[in-house]
């Protein structure tokens, strides 16, 4: 999901005049941005895609970050061959912030971003004119820890130090909740350490600076073999999407990233809409199948090695759910977060007219 090295930033894919990167550094530590990351603002030059009055799109503009749990589905996308009649080709780049897809959205200059399922409700309750499309990434936060803490679970770390990138922000919100419903109190039966990024954590636990650390996938598959390169045996102490079900009495996972698109291709042009999730159901369905070309061309895109994609793909639980489908669980998981920081999703529930209907 993140890179473990900070050259993987220099890789970004663009088509056409790059996007600026101030903040990649802070999405490739976590791979979900906050929604208050005010950096520097995307642009991009060339022809707008004819998106707006239905019918025909020459080209689907898509903005996607570098990071695996969000290029993995979509490394394939254009070439499942769904998007015809409606849609020419697409063109993928990389978006560097939620401020930047921000920008991108409000200057019609992207067609389909994707984004943090928070981010999309966060950018919709400020009047951004977009439309969750669908949920496609359904959770990969682990605990990781020291040999043989996983027999104990998350009693493991009571009184030890803990490091949690990104504090009010996922995974940081889901760890807290869940330690909350446990009957944790953070800020006394352990020692969190927050961190600023994903990167930071993994360093800090490699070090050995901490003795556990809260990490999304990839990083978490990524702290485990450096450990070994390094002598040391790290493993899962919790899973946190196990542990969410436990806590809800529901499935063990939750809506962690989606799809948007602009308000004026979803009211004018279902066509387009209904093409954009069949291409990406097909490349789910490709992703998931782990071919040795589909893991090698993800593993060219993130820079992760082919071992990693392959170990960490089945972890990102990868299924597509249009957004009004989802709908249920996205609002239980937004209410949930919310108790610890309702800004979050920017203060309150979305609106119906935010989660579009599967136009097929």
């Amino acid at each position: 999901m993140i890179s473990h090295a900070s050259s993987h930033t220099d890789t970004a894919r663009t088509l056409g005049a790059p996007i600026r990167r101030r903040s990649l550094m802070t999405l490739a530590g976590l791979g979900l941005l906050s929604p208050a990351i005010l950096s520097a603002c995307s642009s991009r030059s060339g022809k707008a895609a004819s998106s707006g009055t239905g019918g025909h799109i020459d080209t689907l503009r898509v903005h996607v970050p570098t990071t695996l749990a969000y290029m993995a589905p979509m490394a394939l996308f254009g070439q499942q061959g769904k998007l015809a009649p409606t849609i020419g080709k697409a063109t993928v780049e990389n978006w560097s912030s939620a401020e930047a897809m921000k920008a991108l959205l409000m200057q019609k200059q992207t067609d389909l971003a994707a984004t943090p399922s928070y981010a999309a409700a966060n950018l919709f309750n400020k009047g951004v004119p977009l439309q969750l499309v669908a949920m496609q990434v359904w959770g990969m936060l682990y605990v990781v820890g020291p040999e043989g803490s996983s027999a104990q679970g998350l009693e493991a770390m009571r009184g030890k130090k803990v490091a949690v990138p990104m504090p009010n922000n996922m995974p940081d919100l889901v760890f807290r909740y869940l330690l909350g419903q446990k009957g944790w109190d953070a800020s006394k039966d352990l020692q969190v350490q927050n961190y600023a990024d994903g990167q930071e954590a993994l360093s800090n636990l490699l070090a050995g600076n901490v003795e556990f650390a809260v990490l999304p996938e990839h990083p978490a598959s990524v702290s485990l073999a450096k450990a070994k390169q390094q002598g040391k045996v790290l493993e899962r102490t919790a899973d946190l999407q196990k542990i969410w079900a436990e806590v809800t009495g529901g499935e063990a996972k939750f809506p962690m990233a989606g799809l948007v698109m602009p308000r004026e291709i979803t009211d004018s042009n279902p066509q387009a809409v209904g093409a954009v999730l069949s291409e990406v159901e097909a490349c789910i369905a490709a992703t998931n199948a782990k071919s040795e070309e589909t893991v090698n061309t993800i593993a060219q895109k993130t820079k992760v090695p082919a071992p990693i994609v392959t170990e960490v793909i089945p972890r990102l639980q990868l299924n597509l759910v249009p957004a009004a489908q989802a709908k249920d669980q996205l609002v239980n998981f937004y209410t949930r977060l919310s108790t610890l920081n309702p800004d979050i999703v920017g203060g309150k529930m979305p609106a119906d007219d935010f989660y579009l209907k599967d136009p097929r």
